[in-house]
């Protein structure tokens, strides 16, 4: 027996209350991810954010999370400080015959006792818990992480900024936020719920989350490659266009999409019972809605579905013709390029190195694509491609073999043609090179 010590019960009444407050920072912490990421349980956002008390810990997300990060981290020393020693006494003096040496058992014994006792009531069981009843979850950790967050603010800050420092010198970019670790966490959690969730169906789910980020400008096809109908050419030339270009929906205009009409659908042409030598194309025109380059991506494709549209004319702040946006590629968004026997061969991404942080791509590449890919800002409200990136800094269509260099990248073009840009080499510059 051991003799009841004050280390002893001070042992006794703190590896209880340690992993009691471990297994209520864990519950809040699942709690906050599932509530976070409640997409298909909307109700479950909404009555936290409609409570005084929670809203808070929601809203603040980053800082409650390190608050409860830091404070299990606490709970753990403190665990080991208290479990340890008195678990290893009740071990007594156990040996163990060793390649004919007696050994000691007890540290051994006293370790993976703590450590299962720790990981099944201070982790796994308050885990589900959080993830089955994160309302709760969160009432009962709300004064224990409102404490915490008081007496760890001077700790945090200066840990915040020892991390924000030397990331920004390792990666150039800010650290990331609690979304962008969430995302991760929760799809890794839906695929757990649900083991035959295919890679496909992550893919899936991760880029729908991530289209949250993106707005009109980012996907739009650029007004100099949009193939339209002109009034002012004969209907034999406009159908040779479009034979040639293999679609199906071509903008109605007189001259240039800054003046266009509505739509004109190539199977209406086919439809047509009269003599097509003096069809007026305005008789056949369907209309066509207007959305803004800015207008987030989601609210863009809602707009689309409503009308039960394909096709929409994408416009600037000041009523000009940015180019289109149609349903296809918004869903491109979610499941990749679509490609079908009609396209062209050319790809968007050719090849890339992230070791040597290089990569060979074509210049209708999106602009967000490379910024993800380099960790750069390239945001430019003129132009969404690359190519159409390169071609507003030169003021026209380079030669092959020219270089430029933006936001830290060397740009080299190695594929150009009369019109516009095919091929772009880009190349993270080191620190130490020239940036001129």
């Amino acid at each position: 027996m051991i003799a009841l010590t004050t280390n002893t019960t001070v042992q006794l009444v703190g590896i209880p209350l340690t992993l009691f407050v471990n297994a209520v920072l864990v519950a809040c912490e699942f709690s906050l991810i599932k509530i976070r990421f409640s997409h298909f349980n909307t109700d479950l956002r909404d009555r936290v954010e409609s409570s005084a008390r929670l809203a808070p810990l929601l809203e603040a997300g980053d800082r409650t999370i390190r608050v409860i990060r830091l404070g299990l981290t606490a709970c753990l020393l403190l665990y080991a400080l208290f479990s340890f020693p008195l678990l290893e006494r009740l071990c007594g003096s156990l040996e163990l015959q060793l390649y004919g040496r007696t050994t000691p058992v007890s540290a051994a014994l006293a370790f993976l006792f703590a450590l299962t006792v720790h990981h099944l009531v201070g982790e796994l069981f308050p885990r589900a818990l959080g993830l089955a009843y994160p309302m709760q979850s969160l009432r009962l950790g709300f004064p224990l992480i409102g404490i915490l967050g008081w007496l760890t603010r001077p700790v945090r800050l200066l840990v915040l900024g020892i991390v924000r420092f030397i990331w920004r010198m390792w990666r150039k970019e800010p650290v990331p936020d609690l979304d962008s670790l969430d995302l991760e966490t929760q799809i890794e959690l839906l695929r757990k719920e649900d083991p035959e969730m295919s890679m496909v169906a992550q893919l899936i789910l991760k880029n729908t989350m991530l289209m949250r980020e993106l707005v009109v400008s980012d996907v739009l096809l650029p007004r100099n490659q949009v193939k339209y109908f002109d009034l002012n050419l004969p209907l034999h030339d406009n159908l040779k266009m479009a034979k040639e270009s293999g679609h199906t929906r071509f903008p109605l205009c007189y001259g240039d999409l800054d003046r266009c009409l509505g739509l004109i659908h190539i199977k209406d042409i086919f439809r047509y019972p009269g003599d097509l030598d003096r069809l007026d194309l305005r008789r056949i025109k369907r209309n066509m809605i207007r959305i803004d380059s800015e207008e987030p991506l989601e609210t863009a494709l809602t707009k689309l579905l409503s009308h039960r549209m394909h096709m929409a004319l994408v416009i600037d702040e000041f009523r000009g013709t940015e180019g289109v946006l149609t349903l296809e590629r918004i869903l491109e968004q979610l499941v990749g390029e679509i490609r079908d026997e009609f396209d062209a061969d050319e790809e968007v991404l050719v090849r890339a190195d992230l070791a040597k942080e290089e990569a060979v791509v074509s210049g209708l590449t999106p602009l967000h694509e490379v910024e993800s890919i380099f960790g750069v800002d390239l945001e430019n409200e003129e132009v969404s491609t690359i190519g159409g990136l390169v071609t507003s800094e030169l003021g026209r269509i380079p030669e092959a073999g020219e270089k430029l260099i933006i936001s830290g990248l060397e740009l080299e073009i190695t594929g150009v043609d009369d019109t516009r840009i095919l091929e772009v080499h880009i190349r993270s510059l080191a620190p130490d090179e020239p940036q001129d």
